[in-house]
């Protein structure tokens, strides 16, 4: 396992600076300008010259792509420059972005086994025309149109709970917890409804509650107990609003992508022997489903979705800017429209290092459920 490990996170950091070194090429060759043109109208042309002379910024790419890299080792990320976002600015977006897509993961991983459950048993090689045809239509779907269709059912249904549990926002003299400990409280209240709804999904397609999801809901409830108050929760309360909307917009897209990956590995894993020997001792639908075919699905799955991790990714930049949510795709965008490289390049590489630590994550997940994968 330890060398599984240590050949993973080699090839990754590989990875990285392979693609690092052609996005900073890419965003200072394709955006016109820098971060100083800005400038442009308050700056006579020499005075914009002699300041982008002093900060190296009319430096070759190279030299200034190796001073970034350098930087990187010594702990910033954005070296530099007139309007330059800080390393402690970009780093601020990770926990907010974690909150929205470990839980969209997982609603839409769950959601995505529905249209099987739901297939007879002696129907599952054929192919599913109805849900593939639907989930190409979730992936198409432009995340402003999704905000358009349930942006008024969310205010609307938020606003009941608000008012039926009198949640208002409390008064600044009040707050007295810090930053952190209100962003892992809005985690634990996403996780834990989120869990909540899967739990529900096992209990009505399967018949039967996962005793590590209930565990895990248990844990997380306990944490959000002992670190909460009511001036807290109210606040976390208002605050998952917005993330909400943003995981339901982004687990549309996750849910049509997910839906294609697992019909066609239902459809190869129904045709294996242990099925057919399954199906011919009369097993039920639910015990095949359980038993035999949801859990040798997790592997193909954790490879198919690892190859296609960095557009899911990708994806932040649209849906995060579409609801306004403060994580690593919003701010992405507002540097390239500021023209701020440096930004733009800290940002690409905490995407990523967390694309990279979600892959090593599946990998080691599944070497650890499948004995052939970890013995190879």
């Amino acid at each position: 396992m330890i060398k599984f490990i240590t050949r993973e996170v080699i090839s990754s950091l590989i990875s990285i600076f392979i693609f690092l070194f052609v996005m900073f090429y890419a965003i200072n060759i394709l955006i016109p300008g820098d971060f100083l043109t800005p400038l442009r109208l308050m700056m006579s042309q020499e005075e914009l010259d002699a300041l982008r002379e002093s900060l190296g910024a009319s430096d070759p790419l190279y030299q200034r792509y190796f001073r970034w890299i350098l930087s990187v080792f010594a702990g910033e990320i954005t070296p530099g420059g007139f309007m330059q976002r800080n390393g402690k600015d970009i780093m601020s977006t990770v926990f907010p972005t974690l909150q929205i897509l470990i839980p969209s993961f997982l609603l839409a991983f769950n959601l995505s086994k529905l249209p099987v459950l739901k297939t007879k048993i002696n129907k599952l090689y054929k192919n599913k025309i109805f849900s593939d045809t639907f989930s190409t239509f979730l992936i198409s779907i432009f995340p402003p149109i999704t905000l358009f269709v349930i942006g008024a059912k969310f205010d609307e249904w938020f606003q009941k709970i608000f008012d039926k549990f009198e949640i208002i926002k409390s008064p600044k003299n009040l707050i007295e917890y810090t930053e952190f400990i209100f962003n892992l409280n809005t985690f634990l209240v996403i996780m834990c409804t989120i869990l909540i709804l899967t739990l529900l999904i096992d209990l009505i397609f399967l018949l039967k509650i996962d005793k590590y999801k209930t565990l895990l809901l248990f844990t997380l409830l306990l944490l959000l107990f002992v670190n909460s108050n009511r001036i807290l929760l109210n606040d976390v309360l208002i605050h998952t609003k917005s993330a909400f909307l943003t995981i339901a917009i982004l687990s549309t897209f996750f849910i049509g992508e997910f839906v294609l990956m697992n019909n066609v590995i239902v459809q190869n894993i129904s045709r294996e022997p242990h099925i057919i020997t399954a199906r011919a001792l009369g097993f039920s639908n639910s015990k095949v489903f359980s038993d035999h075919i949801i859990k040798n699905t997790f592997g193909p799955f954790a490879i198919r979705l690892g190859l296609s991790l960095p557009f899911t990714i990708a994806s932040l930049v649209i849906v995060e800017s579409t609801t306004n949510w403060n994580g690593m795709g919003s701010l992405l965008y507002q540097t390239i429209m500021n023209q701020d490289s440096n930004a733009a390049m800290g940002i690409f590489l905490l995407l990523a290092v967390l694309t990279i630590f979600i892959r090593i994550t599946i990998s080691i997940f599944h070497a650890y459920l499948d004995p052939r994968v970890r013995l190879n």
